[in-house]
Protein backbone atom coordinates (compact mmCIF):
# COMPACT_ATOMS: atom_id res chain seq x y z
CA UNK A 1 0.00 0.00 0.00
CA UNK A 2 0.99 3.63 -0.45
CA UNK A 3 1.70 5.93 2.50
CA UNK A 4 2.26 9.67 2.53
CA UNK A 5 2.98 11.79 5.57
CA UNK A 6 5.48 13.70 7.68
CA UNK A 7 8.16 11.79 9.54
CA UNK A 8 7.47 12.19 13.24
CA UNK A 9 10.52 10.39 14.61
CA UNK A 10 13.44 8.23 13.47
CA UNK A 11 14.55 5.25 15.55
CA UNK A 12 17.99 4.53 14.14
CA UNK A 13 18.81 1.35 16.05
CA UNK A 14 15.49 -0.27 15.16
CA UNK A 15 15.49 1.17 11.60
CA UNK A 16 12.02 2.61 12.15
CA UNK A 17 10.24 5.81 11.26
CA UNK A 18 6.94 6.89 12.73
CA UNK A 19 4.24 8.84 10.91
CA UNK A 20 0.84 10.06 12.06
CA UNK A 21 -1.72 8.50 9.73
CA UNK A 22 -5.45 9.07 10.32
CA UNK A 23 -4.68 10.58 13.73
CA UNK A 24 -2.74 7.48 14.77
CA UNK A 25 1.02 7.07 15.19
CA UNK A 26 2.16 4.24 12.92
CA UNK A 27 5.61 2.64 12.69
CA UNK A 28 7.38 1.61 9.49
CA UNK A 29 10.43 -0.61 9.29
CA UNK A 30 13.28 -0.22 6.76
CA UNK A 31 15.92 -2.53 5.36
CA UNK A 32 19.56 -1.85 6.17
CA UNK A 33 20.05 -0.54 2.63
CA UNK A 34 17.19 1.96 2.90
CA UNK A 35 18.32 3.11 6.32
CA UNK A 36 21.87 3.75 5.13
CA UNK A 37 20.72 5.47 1.97
CA UNK A 38 18.04 7.74 3.41
CA UNK A 39 18.79 8.30 7.12
CA UNK A 40 20.43 11.70 6.54
CA UNK A 41 17.24 12.94 4.88
CA UNK A 42 14.85 11.32 7.36
CA UNK A 43 16.38 13.19 10.30
CA UNK A 44 15.23 16.42 8.63
CA UNK A 45 11.63 15.29 9.44
CA UNK A 46 10.55 15.51 5.82
CA UNK A 47 7.36 14.46 4.11
CA UNK A 48 7.76 11.00 2.62
CA UNK A 49 5.90 8.88 0.14
CA UNK A 50 6.55 5.14 -0.02
CA UNK A 51 5.18 1.71 -0.78
CA UNK A 52 4.88 -0.73 2.10
CA UNK A 53 3.30 -4.02 3.16
CA UNK A 54 -0.45 -4.20 3.76
CA UNK A 55 -0.17 -6.23 6.96
CA UNK A 56 1.59 -5.37 10.21
CA UNK A 57 4.24 -7.62 11.69
CA UNK A 58 5.88 -7.66 15.10
CA UNK A 59 9.32 -6.07 15.34
CA UNK A 60 10.73 -5.87 18.89
CA UNK A 61 8.00 -4.15 20.90
CA UNK A 62 6.53 -2.45 17.83
CA UNK A 63 3.82 -3.44 15.39
CA UNK A 64 5.16 -2.27 12.04
CA UNK A 65 4.59 -2.14 8.32
CA UNK A 66 7.59 -3.10 6.17
CA UNK A 67 8.71 -0.40 3.73
CA UNK A 68 9.26 -1.80 0.23
CA UNK A 69 10.67 1.34 -1.36
CA UNK A 70 10.57 5.12 -1.11
CA UNK A 71 8.99 7.17 -3.86
CA UNK A 72 9.66 10.71 -2.66
CA UNK A 73 11.34 12.54 0.22
CA UNK A 74 10.96 16.32 0.49
CA UNK A 75 10.81 19.25 2.87
CA UNK A 76 8.14 21.77 1.74
CA UNK A 77 8.69 25.52 1.99
CA UNK A 78 6.84 28.65 0.90
CA UNK A 79 9.39 29.50 -1.76
CA UNK A 80 10.59 26.15 -3.10
CA UNK A 81 10.37 22.63 -1.70
CA UNK A 82 13.66 20.82 -1.10
CA UNK A 83 13.42 17.44 -2.85
CA UNK A 84 15.94 14.92 -1.53
CA UNK A 85 14.73 11.90 -3.43
CA UNK A 86 12.27 11.40 -6.27
CA UNK A 87 11.82 7.99 -7.85
CA UNK A 88 10.07 9.49 -10.88
CA UNK A 89 13.14 11.61 -11.67
CA UNK A 90 15.36 8.54 -11.40
CA UNK A 91 13.06 6.58 -13.69
CA UNK A 92 13.06 9.41 -16.22
CA UNK A 93 16.87 9.26 -16.23
CA UNK A 94 16.79 5.51 -16.81
CA UNK A 95 14.29 5.97 -19.67
CA UNK A 96 16.69 8.41 -21.30
CA UNK A 97 19.48 5.81 -21.17
CA UNK A 98 17.27 3.12 -22.68
CA UNK A 99 15.75 5.40 -25.34
CA UNK A 100 18.98 7.04 -26.47
CA UNK A 101 19.42 6.53 -30.25
CA UNK A 102 22.71 4.62 -30.26
CA UNK A 103 24.22 1.49 -31.75
CA UNK A 104 24.19 -1.30 -29.17
CA UNK A 105 26.35 -4.36 -28.68
CA UNK A 106 24.66 -7.04 -26.62
CA UNK A 107 27.44 -9.13 -25.12
CA UNK A 108 27.64 -12.29 -23.07
CA UNK A 109 30.81 -14.04 -21.97
CA UNK A 110 31.44 -17.44 -20.50
CA UNK A 111 34.71 -17.76 -18.64
CA UNK A 112 36.69 -20.29 -16.68
CA UNK A 113 35.84 -21.06 -13.08
CA UNK A 114 38.66 -20.89 -10.55
CA UNK A 115 40.10 -24.25 -9.58
CA UNK A 116 42.13 -25.27 -6.54
CA UNK A 117 45.20 -23.06 -6.32
CA UNK A 118 44.19 -21.05 -9.39
CA UNK A 119 42.08 -17.90 -9.14
CA UNK A 120 42.90 -16.88 -12.70
CA UNK A 121 39.98 -16.69 -15.16
CA UNK A 122 39.94 -16.57 -18.95
CA UNK A 123 37.16 -15.87 -21.45
CA UNK A 124 36.25 -19.17 -23.10
CA UNK A 125 33.19 -18.22 -25.14
CA UNK A 126 31.56 -15.04 -26.36
CA UNK A 127 28.28 -14.12 -27.99
CA UNK A 128 27.67 -10.66 -29.43
CA UNK A 129 24.89 -8.99 -31.35
CA UNK A 130 25.32 -5.49 -32.78
CA UNK A 131 22.21 -3.51 -33.69
CA UNK A 132 21.62 0.04 -34.91
CA UNK A 133 19.58 2.64 -33.03
CA UNK A 134 16.38 1.34 -34.67
CA UNK A 135 17.00 -2.20 -33.47
CA UNK A 136 18.13 -3.66 -36.81
CA UNK A 137 20.82 -6.30 -36.44
CA UNK A 138 24.15 -5.34 -38.04
CA UNK A 139 26.38 -8.13 -36.79
CA UNK A 140 26.09 -11.47 -34.99
CA UNK A 141 29.14 -13.42 -33.84
CA UNK A 142 29.82 -16.23 -31.40
CA UNK A 143 32.67 -18.66 -30.77
CA UNK A 144 34.62 -20.67 -28.25
CA UNK A 145 38.07 -19.26 -27.46
CA UNK A 146 41.21 -21.26 -26.78
CA UNK A 147 42.64 -20.18 -23.42
CA UNK A 148 46.31 -19.40 -22.76
CA UNK A 149 46.45 -21.78 -19.82
CA UNK A 150 45.42 -25.41 -20.01
CA UNK A 151 44.18 -25.40 -16.43
CA UNK A 152 41.53 -22.86 -17.44
CA UNK A 153 39.72 -25.84 -18.96
CA UNK A 154 39.40 -27.59 -15.62
CA UNK A 155 36.67 -30.15 -15.08
CA UNK A 156 34.56 -27.78 -13.01
CA UNK A 157 34.49 -25.31 -15.90
CA UNK A 158 33.78 -27.95 -18.56
CA UNK A 159 30.91 -29.37 -16.52
CA UNK A 160 29.44 -25.89 -16.04
CA UNK A 161 29.58 -25.16 -19.78
CA UNK A 162 28.50 -28.70 -20.71
CA UNK A 163 31.54 -29.00 -22.99
CA UNK A 164 34.52 -31.30 -23.44
CA UNK A 165 38.23 -30.50 -23.73
CA UNK A 166 38.23 -31.52 -27.41
CA UNK A 167 35.59 -28.90 -28.22
CA UNK A 168 38.34 -26.29 -27.92
CA UNK A 169 40.81 -28.01 -30.29
CA UNK A 170 39.97 -25.78 -33.24
CA UNK A 171 38.82 -22.75 -31.28
CA UNK A 172 40.40 -19.42 -32.30
CA UNK A 173 42.64 -17.51 -29.93
CA UNK A 174 41.53 -14.59 -27.77
CA UNK A 175 43.02 -12.06 -30.21
CA UNK A 176 40.24 -12.74 -32.75
CA UNK A 177 37.61 -11.77 -30.18
CA UNK A 178 39.66 -8.73 -29.18
CA UNK A 179 39.89 -7.54 -32.80
CA UNK A 180 36.18 -8.09 -33.35
CA UNK A 181 35.30 -6.06 -30.25
CA UNK A 182 37.80 -3.38 -31.31
CA UNK A 183 36.17 -3.18 -34.75
CA UNK A 184 32.65 -2.89 -33.27
CA UNK A 185 33.78 0.01 -31.09
CA UNK A 186 35.63 1.76 -33.93
CA UNK A 187 33.13 1.21 -36.75
CA UNK A 188 29.82 1.46 -34.87
CA UNK A 189 30.69 3.43 -31.70
CA UNK A 190 28.59 0.93 -29.72
CA UNK A 191 27.35 0.96 -26.16
CA UNK A 192 28.02 -2.47 -24.65
CA UNK A 193 24.96 -3.95 -22.95
CA UNK A 194 25.34 -6.99 -20.71
CA UNK A 195 23.63 -8.61 -17.74
CA UNK A 196 25.36 -7.84 -14.45
CA UNK A 197 28.90 -6.67 -13.76
CA UNK A 198 30.85 -9.89 -14.24
CA UNK A 199 31.36 -9.41 -17.98
CA UNK A 200 32.98 -5.99 -17.64
CA UNK A 201 35.31 -7.33 -14.94
CA UNK A 202 36.22 -10.34 -17.10
CA UNK A 203 36.81 -8.08 -20.11
CA UNK A 204 39.14 -5.76 -18.23
CA UNK A 205 41.10 -8.67 -16.79
CA UNK A 206 41.36 -10.29 -20.23
CA UNK A 207 43.27 -7.31 -21.62
CA UNK A 208 45.87 -7.70 -18.89
CA UNK A 209 46.02 -11.48 -19.21
CA UNK A 210 46.67 -11.30 -22.95
CA UNK A 211 49.02 -8.29 -22.68
CA UNK A 212 46.92 -6.16 -25.01
CA UNK A 213 46.06 -2.47 -25.02
CA UNK A 214 42.85 -2.03 -22.97
CA UNK A 215 39.84 -1.13 -25.08
CA UNK A 216 37.42 1.62 -24.10
CA UNK A 217 34.79 -0.63 -22.54
CA UNK A 218 34.11 0.81 -19.07
CA UNK A 219 32.66 4.11 -20.37
CA UNK A 220 30.51 2.20 -22.86
CA UNK A 221 29.18 -0.42 -20.48
CA UNK A 222 25.49 -0.57 -19.56
CA UNK A 223 24.46 -3.05 -16.85
CA UNK A 224 20.95 -3.98 -17.99
CA UNK A 225 20.23 -5.95 -14.82
CA UNK A 226 21.03 -2.95 -12.61
CA UNK A 227 18.88 -0.61 -14.69
CA UNK A 228 15.86 -2.91 -14.41
CA UNK A 229 16.54 -3.49 -10.72
CA UNK A 230 16.69 0.26 -10.05
CA UNK A 231 13.63 1.04 -12.15
CA UNK A 232 11.43 -1.44 -10.28
CA UNK A 233 13.16 -1.00 -6.90
CA UNK A 234 13.97 -4.68 -6.62
CA UNK A 235 15.94 -5.63 -3.51
CA UNK A 236 17.72 -8.70 -4.84
CA UNK A 237 19.78 -9.28 -7.95
CA UNK A 238 17.66 -10.86 -10.66
CA UNK A 239 18.55 -13.63 -13.08
CA UNK A 240 18.62 -13.28 -16.85
CA UNK A 241 16.26 -16.16 -17.61
CA UNK A 242 13.95 -15.43 -14.66
CA UNK A 243 13.54 -11.87 -15.94
CA UNK A 244 12.88 -13.09 -19.47
CA UNK A 245 10.23 -15.50 -18.24
CA UNK A 246 8.55 -12.74 -16.24
CA UNK A 247 8.66 -10.20 -19.06
CA UNK A 248 7.67 -12.55 -21.88
CA UNK A 249 5.28 -14.88 -20.00
CA UNK A 250 7.15 -17.81 -21.53
CA UNK A 251 7.33 -21.23 -19.91
CA UNK A 252 10.39 -21.78 -17.65
CA UNK A 253 13.57 -22.58 -19.58
CA UNK A 254 16.75 -24.24 -18.35
CA UNK A 255 19.73 -21.95 -18.89
CA UNK A 256 22.38 -23.74 -20.94
CA UNK A 257 25.23 -21.27 -20.32
CA UNK A 258 25.67 -20.60 -24.02
CA UNK A 259 27.02 -17.11 -24.63
CA UNK A 260 25.14 -16.39 -27.86
CA UNK A 261 21.85 -17.64 -26.41
CA UNK A 262 22.32 -15.42 -23.37
CA UNK A 263 23.20 -12.40 -25.52
CA UNK A 264 20.03 -13.01 -27.54
CA UNK A 265 17.93 -13.23 -24.38
CA UNK A 266 19.47 -10.00 -23.04
CA UNK A 267 18.58 -8.24 -26.31
CA UNK A 268 14.98 -9.47 -26.12
CA UNK A 269 14.70 -8.34 -22.49
CA UNK A 270 16.05 -4.90 -23.46
CA UNK A 271 13.37 -4.40 -26.12
CA UNK A 272 10.53 -5.73 -23.96
CA UNK A 273 11.66 -3.49 -21.10
CA UNK A 274 11.94 -0.48 -23.42
CA UNK A 275 8.39 -1.08 -24.61
CA UNK A 276 7.10 -1.46 -21.03
CA UNK A 277 8.62 1.75 -19.66
CA UNK A 278 7.48 3.81 -22.63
Amino acid sequence: MKVYGKVYKVLKKERLISIIVNNKLEFYHMTNKNMKEFKAYLYKTPYVSFDCSDIKTQYDQYRVFEINYFEKILVPSRSRSKVYYDLNIIRDGLRQIINKPINRLFLDLEFSLPSYGNNHIEILQYGMIVEDHQGNIILEESSLLKPLRKNSLNQRTLNFLNLEYKDFNDAPSYIEFYQLLQKAIKDYDVKIIAWGKNDILALEQSFKTNHLQPLDVRSRYINLMQIIKNFYNQKQEIGLFATYQEFSNQEPTVQSHNAFEDATIAREIFHIFKSKIN
